[in-house]
């Protein structure tokens, strides 16, 4: 999946009067922030519950199977992906951009080899 692709239907999504009718400024970053938060909560509640599983303490988890767990787990972390996008759309950036060079500067860092190219 391009990223940048992704971060255009996203927002589309998010402001199309068919979609959810919510203009990007419509939220505050902090509001953002919290969302994306949110998200991640719940996907760490999730982990919490996949880690009684790894320890066998499954019966605390309401008969909920290992792999039902880690289906939660995926959406719960797209759902914060989703938001974090949007998050940086609102502030004005470009996620695939501001990834890329973190990553390209943290390789340099530690003298890794390993960069994306195209990446400022």
């Amino acid at each position: 999946m391009n990223l940048s692709r992704f971060s255009e239907v996203n927002r589309s999504r998010c402001e199309a009067p068919d979609g959810f009718a919510h203009r990007l400024s419509s939220w505050s970053l902090s509001d953002w922030m919290t969302a994306t938060l949110g998200e991640l909560g719940e996907a760490a509640n999730v982990v919490k519950k996949l880690n009684r599983v790894r320890d066998d303490m499954e019966r605390f988890n309401m008969g909920i199977a290992a792999d039902v767990l880690r289906d939660q787990l995926a959406d719960e972390l797209a759902d914060a992906a989703i938001y974090l996008d949007l998050m940086c759309q609102a502030a004005g950036l470009d996620l695939s951009t501001i990834m890329a060079a973190k990553f390209n500067k943290t390789s340099k860092k530690h003298g890794c080899p390993i960069l994306f190219e195209d990446a400022p």
